[in-house]
């Protein structure tokens, strides 16, 4: 997962020219925006992704689930602050989607991580590794078209 959100930081600023004010200056501080906003995203998960493994308890994936799941509630109200230009409205709000979908994820995780069955916690595991990847995809996408919008 940690790839998948590292490329808004390189891609975004790489798609946006430098120089002037109005269209140019909005899309330079969108982009800034973005990578605040999801930069804290990158090194919070980067801390917590080696934690939930096949010998981890169920009690210390809980609390991982938890931080990670404030982690992403905190990315999505700072990526709902921001103000994408003209243009760029519905890709952001298919980012903040995807962001949030991490949540969801998690929050599915922890469910079936209450059970007292050995292989339904395996099981929850290998989903959210899943999910994970399947956005991280995801965001990729958007990622690339945000780039693409950047770049016209």
């Amino acid at each position: 997962m940690r790839p998948a959100v590292v490329l808004i930081l390189a891609a975004l600023l790489a798609g946006c020219g430098g120089g002037g004010g109005g269209a140019a200056a909005a899309r330079k501080d969108y982009v800034k925006a973005l990578n605040r906003a999801q930069s804290g995203l990158t090194q919070r998960f980067g801390a917590l992704q080696q934690r939930v493994t096949p010998t981890s308890t169920p009690e210390q994936d809980q609390r991982t689930l938890d931080a990670y799941g404030r982690v992403v509630d905190d990315t999505v109200r700072d990526l709902r602050a921001v103000r994408p230009p003209a243009g760029f409205e519905a890709l952001h709000r298919r980012f903040i989607a995807q962001v949030a979908s991490y949540g969801t994820a998690l929050q599915e995780a922890r469910r079936r991580l209450r059970s007292d069955r050995p292989q339904t916690v395996l099981e929850a595991q290998s989903v959210l590794r899943g999910a994970v990847q399947r956005t991280g995809e995801q965001l990729n996408a958007t990622i690339k078209a945000i780039n693409d919008r950047l770049k016209d």
